[in-house]
C-alpha cells in the first residue's frame, strides 16, 4: 500500500472513530492526552469485534442444517439380531457387525424428539458430531462418544428402525429414500469405543442397514442425513 493510500485510509478511520466516540468532558480528554503511552497501549489491544466467534458460527451453520423434527413414541425393547429385518428390509441387507459390536439387546425407550439434519459438506462422522456437541473436531473420539451418551443424543436400533418405517409410510421425517445414507449414533457398551454410527438407506424398494466406528476416517457425501435424539437444533 502506498503512503498516500495509507494516509487516506488512516484519515477515514480516524474520522469514523471521532464520529462514534462517546461524549467526554474536558478533564477526561486532558487525562488521555497527558499520558500518550497509556493511550497507545490501550488502543494497540483493540481488534475487530467478534471476528473469531462469527466465523465459527458461520462454519457450523454451513455444515449442518435442520430439515425435520419427528415426535417418536415409546419404542419397545428388542433383540439386536431382530432389528432391521421384516417387510420393508431387504433380505441380506443387514450388516452383521451390529451383532458383533453392539449389546445383544436394545433397551426400551421413552417418547422423544428425533431431529434430522442435512450435511452441506462432505465430512467424517467426527466432523458431523463435533458441532452438535459444541466441541472441536480434534476432540478424542472416545470423548465425543461419551458426550453423545451423556447428552442423550444416541438412539437405539429399534428407534432407527421405527424412523425408517415412518418414512416408508409417507411421514415427513426428512430422511432420504434415494439410496443416500441416514446416520445415527448408537451405544456399543464398550467403554473404549462407547459409540458407533449406524445407518439406514433405501435402495430401490427395500431398506438396508449398516454400522461403522465413530472414528472411521471415511468422508461421507454432502446431502447425507444425521438423526439425533433430544437435540435443540436452534443452538447449532
Amino acid at each position: 500500500m502506498s503512503a498516500k493510500a495509507f494516509d487516506h485510509k488512516t484519515a477515514a478511520f480516524l474520522g469514523f472513530v471521532i464520529q462514534n466516540m462517546p461524549e467526554m468532558d474536558d478533564a477526561t480528554m486532558n487525562g488521555w492526552m497527558d499520558d500518550p503511552a497509556a493511550t497507545k497501549t490501550l488502543l494497540s489491544g483493540f481488534g475487530p469485534p467478534e471476528v473469531a466467534s462469527v466465523s465459527a458460527r458461520v462454519e457450523t451453520r454451513k455444515l449442518l442444517e435442520s430439515v425435520a423434527t419427528t415426535q417418536l413414541g415409546a419404542v419397545a425393547a428388542k433383540k439386536t439380531i431382530q432389528c432391521f429385518v421384516g417387510s420393508v428390509w431387504a433380505r441380506g441387507g443387514r450388516d452383521s457387525d451390529f451383532d458383533r459390536w453392539l449389546p445383544a439387546n436394545q433397551p426400551k425407550t421413552d417418547a422423544c424428539a428425533i431431529t434430522t439434519l442435512a450435511s452441506t459438506e462432505d465430512a467424517t462422522f467426527v466432523k458431523w458430531f463435533a458441532p452438535i456437541l459444541g466441541v472441536s473436531a480434534d476432540t478424542p473420539v472416545k470423548e465425543i462418544g461419551e458426550l453423545l451418551i451423556a447428552r442423550g443424543h444416541t438412539m437405539t436400533l429399534a428407534q432407527a428402525e421405527e424412523m425408517a418405517e415412518k418414512t416408508e409410510r409417507g411421514e415427513k421425517t426428512g430422511m432420504r429414500t434415494d439410496g443416500w445414507g441416514n446416520f445415527f449414533p448408537v451405544k456399543t457398551g464398550d467403554k473404549n469405543n462407547p459409540v458407533s454410527v449406524g445407518y439406514v438407506f433405501r435402495g430401490g424398494r427395500d431398506w438396508r442397514s449398516g454400522v461403522g466406528r465413530l472414528g472411521y476416517s471415511r468422508v461421507w457425501d454432502a446431502g447425507s442425513r444425521i438423526l439425533v435424539r433430544n437435540l435443540d437444533a436452534s443452538k447449532l
